[in-house]
């Protein structure tokens, strides 16, 4: 829309005598024509005065882009502005506290026993993969931290290698074993965004050296089996009541002396690559009784069954498992009191870093207590569910 001749005149008028107020003093009836102008269209004849017609249009075609722009936008309006926008600062509130979790692109693995029920074993048939009391708790616990932990079932000397990343043919015979899948020659524990965890093991001053430990995850009483025909030393024959954990068989049980000083020269069966803590492993090393190693409990329950042992070092469960389903009922019996009380334990190797994954572990391992999960898996699974 063009404004009048008359308007358009008027505000040239009004722009020059603003211009010469500004630079210096002016005739009051300069200003005066300049404001009546400006009012709107004349009904008279235009008075000219102070300014040529071209000149006037040439003031107005600069004014009236700034005054266009120095007129508000309408509601809603969104004029153009080339600018950058100011960055903005959103207010969020802070985040709850949450268990720390690994990124998700790092694999996990927990490694067991193969061979050691009820607490860990190899399943078959319609079952496969690791089962087992520390599997199915295991499992349960990193179900709760939203991780997806594979179980790996594989014997025990070559659990002990993977987790402490040992390569392939580095040690020889069961310490240079590979988890499934794995090319010769690599070394497991190594792979980047691949970490390596073993369940199932007790504390040791080696090991504390080597790794980092979950809180205990259960306790494991270790036991002497004898032949059905043969005398219990005294210091193992009573309960005793209940023996706490980290008992060691050093203290008197009854007049019978230590439950350790009681092994002194029996030939005793034990399984290949385990550790019994440090005070039977030294023991051992020292030569207070004899041992010969097999590859599971199992097999040394078999001997001395068959008269080719004197007893054999078993965890409780893993005897009144084996008795049953071995048929040696008649044929092998165990010493009420324990030689020790281990706890075990969730470990990674130290240089892995994996305090945050560990304490999460406990923590949701203590919520399953707190709610009877706990209770029920070890239930199910002592009963070969």
């Amino acid at each position: 829309m063009s404004p009048c001749p008359e308007a358009a005149g008027a505000a040239a008028d009004s722009i020059a005598a603003a211009a010469r107020d500004a630079s210096g003093p002016g005739t009051g009836a300069g200003m005066g024509r300049g404001i009546a102008r400006a009012d709107g269209c004349a009904s008279g004849p235009r008075v000219r005065g102070g300014l040529t017609g071209k000149l006037r249009w040439l003031l107005l075609a600069v004014a009236l882009p700034v005054l266009v722009t120095a007129v508000p936008p309408a509601s809603g309006a969104r004029p153009a502005d080339t600018r950058a926008a100011a960055p903005q600062t959103v207010a969020t509130a802070p985040a709850p506290a949450a268990r720390h979790i690994p990124p998700a692109s790092a694999s996990l693995h927990v490694l067991f026993d193969e061979d050691l029920p009820p607490y860990s074993y190899k399943g078959k048939g319609a079952q496969p993969g690791a089962r087992g009391i520390y599997p199915e708790l295991a499992a349960e616990a990193f179900r709760r931290l939203g991780l997806a932990a594979t179980m790996v079932p594989a014997p025990w000397a070559r659990a002990m290698a993977e987790l402490n990343h040992e390569c392939a043919g580095e040690g020889g015979g069961e310490r240079s074993g590979k988890i499934s899948g794995e090319r010769s020659g690599e070394c497991v524990g190594g792979h980047a965004g691949r970490r390596i965890g073993a369940c199932g093991l007790y504390v040791t001053a080696q090991r504390l050296l080597l790794h980092d430990f979950s809180a205990p995850l259960f306790e494991e009483h270790l036991h002497l089996v004898f032949p059905a025909s043969a005398t219990i030393p005294e210091a193992l024959a009573g309960a005793g009541g209940v023996v706490p954990a980290g008992f060691d068989g050093t203290a008197t049980a009854g007049a019978g002396g230590t439950p350790l000083a009681a092994l002194r020269g029996m030939r005793l069966g034990v399984v290949r690559g385990w550790s019994y803590g440090d005070t039977l492993d030294a023991a051992r090393e020292a030569g207070a009784f004899i041992a010969e190693e097999a590859g599971s409990e199992a097999q040394n329950l078999l001997k001395v069954a068959g008269g080719r042992l004197d007893g054999a070092i078993v965890t409780r469960e893993g005897a009144l498992w084996l008795r049953e389903r071995l048929g040696l009922t008649s044929l092998v019996t165990m010493a009420p009191h324990p030689l020790a009380v281990l706890p075990v334990h969730l470990a990674f190797r130290r240089q892995d870093a994996q305090h945050h994954l560990l304490r999460d572990f406990d923590a949701s391992i203590r919520d399953m207590k707190a709610d009877g999960t706990y209770a029920r898996i070890v239930e199910r699974a002592l009963n070969g569910q």
